[in-house]
């Protein structure tokens, strides 16, 4: 009993020695924790702070960054602008400029456009596709079932990339995107293995529907709604703003004025206009001294008029160009939206 007493005890005392050896170590390495942590300590920074709550914490990527921490330590050490989110967009531009105490550059909004409208009733189908219901793989197949190479392939890549739920893939494989939702972050754009998303200003009139760079013959014999190549949308334009490049209509937005006339003579629909700003000219006709300035200006024969007489517009030949808006020194020329 003596001896089994003796060992019970030494039992215990080793048990106590144990527990105060972790103990001290636990003491020990929770202090060298507690001073490695205040060496290598990084300070507070109340700017970034204050850039961090101004952003959405989207993460997209939109801003150039790999996410939002990264672009608000990018602003508030000096090397990026205020107004790099698109998500955010005018709202938190101007709330970080007021932390950085600058102006907010204006945003123009962009959203994701689908350069594309072959879906499986306009493009011929080459083969049946069973394989995984993603565009990459369905590259892999044959570079893609669809007969144009430059095609949407459906597979719903840019659907699941999209942070907003702003694009999807409808019942004839391709995708649409809902303007209202879309941020123009661009995450679709980036998961397009075709290439056929891009983003535009959420004010252009007019934006093509095609990435197909190929003959109209090709084009023709693969989709019925592509691009044929044919000029009509540049020889339309009398502002110089469109160009065939790589036998595709080009817009250079800076010298658009709107008329939409290249969309209205695209054959196939490959041009499509953007019907809310459509607009047509009006001369307030009390004001008008019929000085003739606006009827020299005009390209499309839409105004009408006797010198020393007030002029008046031929609505259906006005295409909204604006030009004899520019030019009427009297100022009585309006542009506005068309109603119908």
């Amino acid at each position: 009993t003596d001896w089994i007493k003796g060992g019970a005890g030494m039992e215990v005392s080793t048990i106590v020695v144990a527990a105060l050896l972790l103990g001290g170590l636990g003491l020990v390495f929770g202090g060298v924790l507690a001073i490695v942590s205040k060496v290598f300590s990084v300070p507070a920074d109340p700017v970034f702070d204050a850039v961090r709550e101004a952003l959405p914490g989207a993460n997209c990527g939109g801003c150039g960054f790999s996410g939002c921490d990264a672009y608000a330590r990018a602003v508030a050490e000096g090397k990026a602008g205020v107004s790099q989110c698109p998500v955010g967009g005018a709202e938190a531009a101007k709330r970080i400029a007021a932390v950085m105490g600058v102006d907010a550059a204006r945003m123009e909004r962009k959203v994701a456009v689908v350069m594309c409208r072959g879906d499986v009733e306009k493009c011929r189908l080459r083969f049946r596709y069973d394989g995984p219901a993603d565009c990459r793989s369905a590259l892999l197949a044959g570079d893609g079932d669809k007969a144009c190479r430059y095609s949407c392939l459906g597979g719903g890549d840019c659907e699941k990339a999209c942070p907003f739920g702003a694009i999807h893939v409808n019942e004839n494989r391709l995708a649409v995107v809902d303007e209202e939702a879309c941020r123009g972050c661009g995450v679709c754009v980036s998961a397009c293995p075709r290439g056929v998303l891009a983003l535009m200003p959420v004010e252009h009139p007019v934006h093509r529907m095609c990435s197909a760079m190929e003959r109209g013959k090709v084009v023709r014999d693969n989709c019925s709604a592509g691009c044929l190549g044919c000029g009509k949308c540049e020889r339309s334009c009398k502002f110089g703003a469109l160009k065939l490049v790589n036998l595709l209509p080009e817009i250079d937005l800076s010298k658009c004025v709107g008329c939409m006339c290249c969309a209205d003579n695209c054959p196939t629909g490959a041009l499509k206009a953007n019907e809310a700003l459509r607009r047509h000219a009006v001369i307030r006709y009390g004001e008008c001294i019929g000085c003739g300035a606006c009827e020299a200006a005009c390209q499309f024969g839409a105004i009408a008029g006797t010198a020393g007489q007030p002029h008046s517009v031929i609505e259906w030949n006005c295409v909204g160009c604006g030009a004899c808006e520019r030019a009427c020194p009297q100022h009585c020329v309006q542009m506005v939206k068309n109603t119908n």
